[in-house]
């Protein structure tokens, strides 16, 4: 930070021409990071003038970036009362409050530095900044107006102020401003023509390219690309953007030229084929068989347009074309076949032709060694495939039928592929796969750790590996096995939370709910939730680097990316178990939940409950043992942190608060924390019918009528047939009939909405019962909607909560969704207490019911154990290869 520029007109706070030299020096330590150095410059000052406030701000600031916060915020405050007409105190306030992440005191702070000194660049440029991060559209434009009228001659003040007219949608100012600085760049030497500018040049160029097509100005546009093709670096987007402008004007034949151009140049790319497609504007499935057949004879190596014609190809084309393509993939050995074919699926005709192919190639190739069968079969003159065609093709029957919901048969290929190739690292994955579908995670994991010792240089497999295990609860095993990649001396779940590893966050948050550590999959949400703020802070480094780089295009991406951030998958992934969890600790506080554990035990037998209990302390004794690797992995990273900011240069790194995970599962106000991730699902991923679920669930909670009856109307219009939206209605109705509404233009405005849901008919409300049976009546044979209305069943008569369960717990070949996933719910919804209190024994018949269906799924066993006859995975390959190809036993790696 520069020293002032005029000294003050207080008294006392203009320095002798000594102490303003130490005052320099002080402002050049703090810049250059000698932190020590700076203290001491400071103290000579304040030993003479103890009350000097530009002094003790700087001090202030020092201390700030030392990590003395309290210390810091002290000394600069005596300097803004000692001197507060000073610019320089007011910005070393911005700054520390900039540093506190507080921007919106910063700003004010910055206004009061200008009204101290209007002209300063530097308390101009931190301001534009600040603007920009808090998208203060209009304040940015304002400030960098002022920046362009102090330095004309600067290119980021040209580039600046147009950007403030771009992103405020002012497209003609903006190019304006661009040209008239394009004007002022120095032609190319007559002496050197071909000569190209620079890169920033180049970038400048497509970036004013841009402003014009967001304007609509596309004839002026193709003008400004032809007029600097020679000038712009970037061929690539050249050439597209070329193609886009062609398209946008109606001249086909040239955009046609582009983009054979373009594929020559990449012709694995399926975006250029379908831009093709659409240039030639084919509908008719023969001109698109001729197209790629003449594509697929001048590449014949291209795997994009083989892949593309089997979308419209059917019948006999569609059957030679896939026969062509899966067999090529068995005889190069490619794993991702299925995934590359596996968008045919959702045809049912394609499927049988698939599955029909499939057979007649597994027959040909063990009885002949061909796919086709040969024509003269007593002496073949057909030459055999190689060796590992059959074993291609048991793995991708294997994928193909675990994915048609056949896992007998999914088993029986992969056991074969293994017993012939016991050290294919893929065929274990696979296995492990076909358990998980199974449901039955615990033998997954242990295959997945089978698959993993066979390549423990593969990150891939480890990280398949640790996912595995999470999915089995055992997280202290997958902590073990993501160690092998962390760095040294580290806990892996610290190295991970550090390395933002979203993830693995992920996986062990779902963990943690599922073993009902509800304080510890918080701690999880909350660490992914600072993840995200922390890319939105981020990008502070980079308004003031991507001008002075001139990247402007990849700028403005950045900008809407981070606009949008939180609509990312993983925040709301994190976000809505989040939201889950402390609607849970609203309706069961974590005293009721302890009182559950006990009540258990009471009903358990002697030799279960002591199981119980010796499990529970070797699992408590396990995460003390990991507490306890933390903390000392936290103090040697504490000491190497502390030896190394012993030299004066380097900043000390101030620790984030700490999150603990039992404050957050015993917190106060559990909805008003499900309101802090519940604002950005409704902001970011509105789309989602999930998201105006839980804030429903929510804002039930809290009776805010307008606000349920905005999650009601929102999750009408993504699907009226939700289940969900089903039993959010029938509570807000019954809600609205029993509850007295004093307001009377809440009341209307709710009856109006209700006519147009249709449970209201002229005055009256439609029972909740008679609603209720036509939904069951419409949807009899949905099983998740049958849940839903059980669970209104319950909700209209709580006493009597048999029929209800008989209800949701009956089974039926003819429902469309009687699945592992839907019967898990439902169990998982039983125990949970959401469909009142049942009797053992009904829980245990449903068990039962639905082990039988799905006899592999860890849920529906009390002791999980596999039910086919197969030796559990050994720790390494070699039992494989001495005859023991089989599948997997259920193990406790607990």
């Amino acid at each position: 930070m520069p020293p002032p520029n005029q000294p003050t007109q207080l008294p006392g706070q203009q320095l002798p021409a000594r102490e303003n030299g130490q005052f320099k020096k002080l402002v050049r330590f703090y810049e250059q990071k000698q932190y020590k150095k700076g203290l001491t410059a400071g103290r000579e000052i304040l030993k003479k003038f103890p009350n000097h406030g530009e002094t003790l701000a700087m001090k202030g600031l020092i201390l700030s970036s030392m990590g003395k916060k309290e210390e810091a915020l002290e000394n600069i405050r005596n300097g803004i009362k000692n001197n507060i007409t000073s610019h320089v105190v007011w910005h070393v306030y911005g700054l520390w409050q900039r540093s506190e992440r507080k921007y919106d005191e910063a700003i004010k702070a910055y206004k009061k530095a200008l009204q101290c000194e209007k002209d300063s660049l530097t308390i101009l440029r931190d301001l534009s900044l600040l603007q920009i991060q808090m998208r203060d559209l209009d304040g940015y434009k304002e400030t960098r107006h002022q920046l362009f009228n102090l330095k004309p001659g600067q290119r980021q003040s040209w580039i600046g102020f147009a950007m403030s007219y771009h992103l405020l949608g002012d497209f003609d100012m903006a190019q304006s401003v661009l040209e008239e600085f394009r004007k002022t760049q120095q032609d190319r030497p007559a002496s050197a023509p071909d000569k190209p500018y620079d890169n920033e040049h180049s970038e400048f160029l497509l970036y004013q390219n841009l402003v014009l097509r967001e304007n609509g100005q596309y004839e002026d546009a193709l003008r400004h690309i032809q007029t600097h093709e020679k000038d712009i670096y970037n061929k690539l987007t050249l050439a597209e953007i070329k193609y886009d402008l062609y398209m946008r004007m109606g001249t086909n034949d040239r955009a046609e030229t582009i983009l054979r151009d373009l594929i020559e140049r990449n012709n694995e790319n399926k975006k250029y084929y379908y831009m093709l497609e659409k240039c030639l504007n084919l509908t008719n499935i023969d001109d698109k068989t001729k197209l790629y057949e003449n594509l697929m004879e001048k590449y014949p190596k291209a795997d994009a347009p083989k892949s593309i014609s089997l979308q419209f190809l059917t019948g006999t084309s569609f059957a030679k074309a896939i026969g062509l393509y899966l067999q090529r993939g068995f005889q190069k050995g490619v794993p991702s076949l299925f995934q590359s074919v596996k968008f045919l699926y959702a045809t049912p005709e394609k499927v049988q032709i698939i599955d029909s192919l499939l057979a007649t190639y597994l027959t040909n190739l063990t009885k002949y060694g061909t796919f086709e069968t040969p024509s003269n079969i007593e002496n073949p003159t057909e030459e055999n495939e190689p060796a590992t065609s059959l074993l291609w093709l048991q793995y991708y029957l294997a994928q193909h039928y675990d994915y048609l919901g056949d896992i007998k048969k999914a088993f029986q290929y992969i056991d074969q592929a293994l017993s012939d190739t016991p050290t294919l690292v893929e065929l274990y994955m696979f296995k492990a796969k076909i358990f998980k579908h199974a449901g039955d995670y615990q033998t997954a994991a242990s295959w997945m750790d089978e698959a993993q010792l066979l390549d423990t240089a593969d990150r891939f497999v480890n990280c398949k590996c640790t996912k595995y295990f999470l999915r089995a609860n055992q997280i202290h095993t997958a902590l073990e096995v993501a160690g092998k990649f962390t760095r040294e001396n580290s806990s892996p779940a610290e190295y991970l939370r550090e390395m933002q590893c979203q993830w693995f966050e992920l996986e062990i948050a779902q963990a943690y709910r599922r073993l009902k550590k509800y304080g510890e999959a918080l701690k999880k949400c909350h660490e992914i939730d600072r993840h995200f703020q922390e890319f939105i802070e981020d990008q502070f480094d980079f308004h003031s680097y991507c001008l002075r780089k001139m990247v402007l295009c990849a700028y403005v991406d950045m900008l809407n990316l981070e606009d949008h951030i939180k609509n990312h998958r993983f925040f709301r992934q994190a976000a809505e178990i989040a939201v889950e969890i402390y609607i849970r600790l609203y309706d069961h506080p974590p005293s009721e939940e302890d009182n559950d554990k006990n009540d258990n035990l009471a009903n358990m037998s002697a030799a279960d409950a002591k199981k119980l209990k010796n499990k529970l302390r070797k699992q408590q004794m396990r995460e003390q043992q990991e507490k306890q690797k933390q903390i000392e992995a936290e103090r040697r990273k504490k000491e190497s942190q502390r030896h190394r900011n012993k030299e004066d240069g380097e900043e000390e790194k101030v620790k984030e608060d700490e999150i603990v995970a039992e404050k957050l599962e015993h917190c106060e106000k559990p909805l008003e924390e499900a309101m802090r991730f519940l604002q950005p699902l409704e902001d970011f991923s509105g789309n989602f019918v999930q998201t105006h679920y839980l804030g429903f669930q929510v804002y039930y909670r809290r009776k805010k009528y307008l606000l349920m009856l905005r999650c009601l109307k929102r999750m009408k219009k993504l699907d009226a047939d939700n289940a969900k939206f089903h039993s959010c209605l029938m509570k807000f109705l019954q809600l609205v009939q029993s509850e007295p509404m004093t307001d009377e233009r809440v009341r209307t405005l709710i009856d109006d909405e209700l006519k147009a849901f249709g449970v209201k008919q002229g005055d009256s409300y439609r029972k909740v019962e008679e609603v209720n049976a036509e939904f069951i009546k419409n949807h009899s044979n949905s099983l998740t909607h049958r849940a839903e209305a059980a669970k209104i069943m319950l909700l209209i008569n709580p006493a009597d909560n048999i029929k209800a369960i008989e209800f949701v717990t009956s089974l039926d070949s003819n429902f469309i969704d009687q699945n592992l996933k839907t019967c898990s719910n439902i169990y998982e919804s039983m125990q949970m207490g959401e469909y009142g209190s049942i009797e053992s024994s009904t829980l245990e018949k449903y068990r039962l019911a639905c082990g039988q269906r799905w006899p592999q799924a860890n849920i529906f066993q009390i002791n999980p154990t596999s039910t086919f006859d197969q030796s559990q995975p050994n720790s390494s390959c070699d039992s494989q290869i001495n005859g023991g190809g089989g599948g997997g036993g259920a193990t406790s790696v607990n």
